[in-house]
């Protein structure tokens, strides 16, 4: 995603911040899967190893975050910057430390959103904002809006994220 396009904020894109619950609950043998930040690898989310919640814990912890497929997780702490995308028909919770971007579509395409966050634009974003002087580098809350993203036609957003989830979907065959 070059720089041909107008650089725009994720707050000017109608890019909602929902923020997660700051605690853990309890595990269980058998359940709801809680996402952690170990568990968001390649933009994906692997649910192989994922923390197992209550019924009861899920839906405590969705009151506030709810995740819903297609939402962009983007990991604030030890791996700030780090996003994958919520999976088709999942059902559970977000953990401590993530936040979700989640789009209106007014200003900017959920599907073009998941692409444009593993961009170079991103990354200068991240590293314009990370806090370094705390334990753990981490990206305030309160910044991720002010993110600066390219942001071309809702036209071209389409027909970029239908190429690029086209080629996801080959390498992914490949893999198999």
């Amino acid at each position: 995603m070059g720089n041909e396009y107008q650089l725009v904020s994720l707050e000017d894109c109608s890019v909602e911040l929902i923020d997660c619950v700051h605690k853990t609950p309890k595990a269980c043998t058998h359940g709801y899967p809680y996402i952690a930040i170990p568990d968001m690898k390649d933009g994906t989310v692997s649910l192989e190893n994922a923390r197992m919640i209550s019924e009861s814990d899920m839906i405590a912890w969705n009151t506030k975050c709810n995740p819903i497929p297609g939402d962009v997780i983007l990991s604030r702490r030890c791996n700030p910057g780090v996003t994958a995308v919520i999976p088709d028909e999942f059902r559970g919770t977000l953990g401590q430390n993530l936040v979700l971007l989640r789009s209106s579509e007014k200003g900017i395409d959920q599907k073009f959103l998941r692409w444009v966050v593993k961009s170079k634009q991103w990354w200068n974003e991240v590293n314009r904002y990370i806090n370094v002087g705390s334990v753990f580098e981490s990206l305030k809350c309160s910044d991720i809006p002010k993110f600066l993203i390219p942001l071309p036609s809702q036209t071209e957003q389409k027909a970029i994220a239908h190429i690029l989830e086209t080629l996801d979907k080959k390498i992914e065959i490949n893999k198999k």
